[in-house]
Formats: structure tokens, C-alpha cells, sequence
């Protein structure tokens, strides 16, 4: 770990705000709160104790680790994508809560592959509404459109167990691949690789705007 091109030791060395670190090749600025993307891959639990697989915690530096970095929600171990971490409790609240603003509902999208393709009456289920066991109201998709090599582009707005393959389920198919592809005004980068993390911008979150960012 290096400071103004001089090797520290953060055990010993006294690190301020608005320092900038390189570690291991990456250039960090220390700042209040940390707001972090990961491009989750299939096999790594979202969990500090995971139970049969690794942690996607264990994917990012211990420095971030230290600081107390939160996953903002969960994806299943065979699940991929766009997956949020922060030390902004805030930042994690509302992502969580599925609303930005008052009214604002973010939406997150994910690329379904299913065990067979996917129906315009399946799609229109999926719009109109399914009955899922243990939910007391009908849960919609705010999307459902077949994309070209013939996945479903799924959109949700609420967060519950397991919700997008109990929702596939439901028009019966069945999911063989998940991906989550956004949540809210965050977009995976197409150039980020499986297991690869950058620093976002949390002010389309905490300033209650719906624009893309990374």
C-alpha cells in the first residue's frame, strides 16, 4: 500500500479522508462512505458466512472489508450479474426499500434463460400478474420482453424470496440461467468481467434521480 508514492502500513500509519491509496495497482480515494459494483459470478454465496460455496466478500480487497461493506440485497449462488455494496446505510436502505424518491420504484432487470422458450401468453401472465405461495398480493413484472437470442428480459420492482424463478415457475417454465442486468440507475458495463468491481456514484440514489450511472 502506497501514499504520495511512499509505502505505508495501515496498522501503524495514520490514513485521513481524501487520501489516495494505491493498492495492488488501484488508485483509491478515502472517502466517508464506499459505494462499490460487482459483476457477481455463478458459485459465490451472498452471505459473510456462507455455507457451501465462497463469498462474493471474499472478491473484494480487505480494506473494504474493514470499512464494514454491505451487500445491498442478495443473489442466489447460481445467480450472476449486477450485485451493490456500500457502508452507506442510507444508500443501502433505499435500494432495498425499492424506492428512491416518494413515489420512485427501482426497477431491476434480469436476462432469464428458460428450460423452454418463452410464450407470448407466459410474457402476458407475467404482466398481468401471478399468485405466488405465501405472498397475500398478486406480484407483476414491470417488463417482460423476449430479447433476440431468446431470453426474458424480466423486470421487478418488489424484492421477494427467490421471486424471479417462483415467478417463471408460475407461467410454467422453469429457470436454467439468471442474470441480473441493473438495479435502478445502475447498469452492469458490458467490459466488466465476471468477479470485477468499480466505484459508482450513490447520487443517483441519495439525490432521488432515475438516470443510468456507473
Amino acid at each position: 500500500m502506497f501514499r504520495d508514492g511512499i509505502q505505508i502500513d495501515p496498522e501503524i500509519d495514520e490514513i485521513s479522508l481524501g487520501d489516495t491509496l494505491l493498492i495492488d495497482g488501484k488508485s483509491f480515494e478515502i472517502t466517508q462512505y464506499k459505494y462499490v459494483l460487482m459483476h457477481k459470478p455463478a458459485g459465490y454465496e451472498t452471505s459473510h458466512l456462507p455455507s457451501h460455496n465462497p463469498s462474493v466478500f471474499d472478491l473484494l480487497p480487505k480494506h473494504y472489508i474493514k470499512r464494514g461493506l454491505q451487500a445491498a440485497g442478495r443473489l442466489d449462488v447460481d445467480t450472476t450479474g449486477l450485485l451493490l455494496f456500500s457502508d452507506d446505510g442510507q444508500f443501502i436502505h433505499r435500494l432495498i426499500s425499492g424506492k428512491v424518491g416518494t413515489k420512485q420504484e427501482i426497477e431491476k432487470i434480469y436476462e432469464v434463460t428458460g428450460a423452454r422458450p418463452f410464450s407470448d401468453l407466459q410474457l402476458q401472465r407475467l404482466l398481468e400478474g401471478v399468485d405466488l405461495d405465501d405472498e397475500p398480493e398478486i406480484i407483476y413484472a414491470s417488463r417482460a420482453t423476449l430479447l433476440a437470442d431468446g431470453r426474458l428480459e424480466l423486470g421487478i420492482t418488489t424484492g421477494k424470496y427467490h421471486q424471479v424463478k417462483r415467478m417463471v415457475a408460475a407461467v410454467g417454465n422453469h429457470v436454467d440461467g439468471l442474470h441480473r442486468r441493473s438495479v435502478g440507475p445502475y447498469e452492469l458495463p458490458a467490459d466488466l468481467a465476471a468477479g470485477s468491481y468499480i466505484e459508482i456514484d450513490p447520487s443517483p440514489v441519495l439525490n432521488r434521480s432515475n438516470s443510468k450511472a456507473v
